[in-house]
């Protein structure tokens, strides 16, 4: 019994944001690109504490996306593509994963890049010429 409580006092010190730093999910709605996507892996994952909704990990993807997050724009490209909390959109799939592509640090390139050329051999030549013009167009917006 005594182990069972020390473990849930360990687990729920470990659940605690750090002294000083507000719990994730009031940074999320601050505006903070960061927190933005943890908080919509967890969402999209079901995990700390959270129930599994895909939906509501978009609209943190999308909040985090729109500020340069490029794991949030490649993680709301993969949404779009598997139509899991979004409406299936390859166009938009497409157009998110090439921002990330084109952004992310050289290390990580390579699985965007094969996860966007994925979702690419699925359009057509006008849907293709479309997400390539939408991701030129796009320009990075900050947060309320």
């Amino acid at each position: 019994m005594r182990t069972l409580a020390v473990l849930l006092l360990a687990t729920l010190a470990y659940a605690q944001p750090p002294a000083g730093r507000p719990p994730l999910k009031e940074r999320a709605a601050a505006g903070d690109p960061e927190a933005q996507f943890s908080l919509g892996k967890n969402y999209e994952a079901g995990r700390s504490g959270l129930k599994q909704e895909y939906a509501i990990a978009a609209s943190w993807y999308q909040k985090s996306a729109e500020q340069g997050n490029v794991y949030a724009q490649a993680s709301l490209g993969i949404l779009y593509h598997s139509g899991k909390g979004l409406p299936h959109d390859d166009v938009q799939s497409e157009m998110w994963l090439t921002i990330a592509a084109d952004r992310v640090p050289k290390d990580d390139r390579d699985t965007i890049v094969e996860m966007r050329d994925s979702v690419a051999a699925h359009l057509t030549p006008q849907q293709l010429v479309e997400a390539q013009k939408l991701a030129r167009e796009w320009k990075p917006k900050k947060q309320p």
